[in-house]
C-alpha cells in the first residue's frame, strides 16, 4: 500500500482481501455497518485516520458520523483519509477476512468498550469484566463475547497490560 490511501483504495483493497463489494451508487445499510466495523478494526492494525473519526456507541456498534459523511459524499472518496505506514494487511486478512457482519460487530464492540470504558476508567480489567461490560450494551452471549474476544487477544489487537487473567 502507499504511504496514504483513499476511502476508494481502502474499498479496493476490502474487495480483494475480504471480498466485500460496496456499491458506490447504491450502498446497503449492511454494506455501511461493515464498512464502519472495517475501518474501526483496521485502525486497530495500524490504519491512522487523516482526519478525526470519532466513535460513538449504536445499536450495530461503533458508529463514526465522519465516516459515514466521507461515504455519503462521493467528491470525498479519492481525497487521501488513511496513512498506511504503520498498517499490516496480512494481519488484518488473518485476523478480520472475510468474517460475517455479526462478528465484525462484537469484535468492534468488545475494542470498543474495553478501550473507551473499561481501560479508560479502570486500567486493566478481566476477561469477565468485558463480557459483563459487553453485555449492558449488547445481547450477545458470553460464548461468542469470549471466543471473538479470543481470537482478537490471540493476533494482538488489545494492549495486554490491560487484561488480568
Amino acid at each position: 500500500m502507499p504511504e496514504t490511501c483513499s476511502l476508494h483504495e481502502f474499498l479496493s483493497f476490502l474487495r480483494l482481501s475480504c471480498k466485500f463489494d460496496f456499491d458506490i451508487e447504491k450502498h446497503t445499510f449492511s454494506e455501511r455497518i461493515r464498512l464502519q466495523k472495517y475501518v474501526f478494526l483496521a485502525q486497530r492494525i495500524g490504519l491512522v485516520p487523516l482526519v478525526p473519526l470519532d466513535y460513538s456507541m449504536y445499536i450495530r456498534g461503533p458508529y463514526s458520523s465522519a465516516l459515514a459523511d466521507i461515504y455519503f459524499n462521493s467528491a470525498s472518496w479519492d481525497r487521501p483519509l488513511f496513512a498506511t505506514q504503520g498498517f499490516d494487511p496480512a494481519q488484518f486478512i488473518r485476523t478480520i477476512g472475510d468474517r460475517d457482519v455479526h462478528w465484525l460487530e462484537v469484535a468492534a464492540t468488545i475494542l470498543f468498550v474495553s478501550e473507551y470504558t473499561l481501560s479508560q476508567y479502570q486500567g486493566s480489567f478481566s476477561v469477565d469484566d468485558l463480557v459483563e461490560r459487553v453485555q449492558r450494551v449488547k445481547t450477545f452471549s458470553d460464548k461468542e463475547i469470549e471466543s471473538v474476544f479470543n481470537t482478537l487477544r490471540k493476533n494482538n489487537l488489545f494492549f495486554e497490560n490491560n487484561i488480568n487473567d
